[in-house]
């Protein structure tokens, strides 16, 4: 399974202005591509919304090569609940840690070379006090379950393999391979809390295994979301994918590698359109002026 790879992770956001200045300014990624589009998406890339919806990309590289976020903003909908599904993403960057520290951005000391922040809407993020790699920096995502041995047989049976186990924490590390960005599985003893800001973990694989993944979840008797279906981006490559479900709903898209290189293409201008849109969207002014506010999902 060497040829799946580690994507990204979908975080749904609520402020673009603020969460542009995370990622920018404090872990110091870049804006990879910036799409909008009027509908949702066939795969629910965007949640369960079907208006008008936006998707960033930001990383520290071209997804080819890097593990990086997707960044979905639902026009009229400025605060997702947290539940306890995510339980964060790690990266190595000292840089990272002296640009919160220097910008005032809340950061907490965890252990010896190991911080702990927020981006907005709650999410935690992990910074090792270290030099960046010349690498991906992104290290791993972790994700709460509620049966650890059941959920290592799950990713397993996708064709993950078992990296690391820490007994006392309760977790287990797993990934398709040393290099990439890896998956962590805590048990968090208890039943698992999507809220409404359940994100999506993505990966991808040769288009012909398509088939077989859909295939060996239904034999597994496992949660399928989305069967097999394309998905078009105006004036860019269309992708197929799949989308799952592990036993705690945590969700999961896989996605045919050949044409998703040719879409995640780093965009020179995404960081131009992300800002073109932020400054077009006029929606915060609209509801302070009718002394309303956005809607919480």
């Amino acid at each position: 399974m060497s040829l799946r790879r580690a994507l990204h992770f979908v975080f749904k956001v609520g402020d673009r202005t603020k969460t542009a200045k995370f990622y920018r300014d404090v872990l110091g990624m870049k804006i990879l591509r910036h799409e909008e589009f009027e509908q949702g998406c066939k795969a629910t890339c965007n949640g369960p919304y079907d208006g008008k919806w936006s998707k960033t990309m930001v990383g520290f590289g071209p997804e080819d090569d890097h593990f990086v976020a997707e960044l979905t903003y639902n026009y009229g909908v400025g605060e997702y609940h947290l539940g306890n599904d995510f339980l964060g993403l790690t990266l190595q960057s000292s840089q990272a840690v002296r640009n919160a520290k220097n910008l005032g951005w809340p950061i907490t000391k965890v252990e010896e070379a190991l911080y702990l922040t927020h981006a907005p809407g709650g999410y935690p993020f992990y910074l090792i006090d270290m030099d960046q790699p010349t690498t991906d920096p992104v290290q791993k995502v972790c994700l709460g379950v509620s049966d650890l041995q059941r959920s290592v047989q799950y990713w397993t049976t996708l064709g993950m393999k078992v990296m690391e186990k820490t007994e006392g924490k309760k977790t287990v590390l797993m990934g398709f391979t040393d290099h990439q960005c890896k998956l962590e599985l805590r048990d968090i003893s208890g039943a698992v809390d999507h809220g409404t800001a359940f994100g999506r973990i993505a990966f991808s694989c040769p288009r012909e295994q398509l088939p077989d993944i859909e295939a060996s979840m239904k034999k597994e008797n496992q949660k399928i979301l989305t069967p097999l279906v394309s998905l078009d981006t105006p004036g860019k490559a269309t992708v197929e994918v799949v989308i799952l479900a592990d036993p705690d709903g945590h969700e999961i898209c896989f996605v045919g590698d050949e044409a998703f290189r040719q879409l995640s293409a780093v965009d020179p201008k995404g960081n131009e359109l992300l800002d073109k849109a932020i400054a077009e969207d006029k929606s915060d002014e609209w509801f302070a002026k009718h002394n309303k506010q956005k809607a919480t999902a």
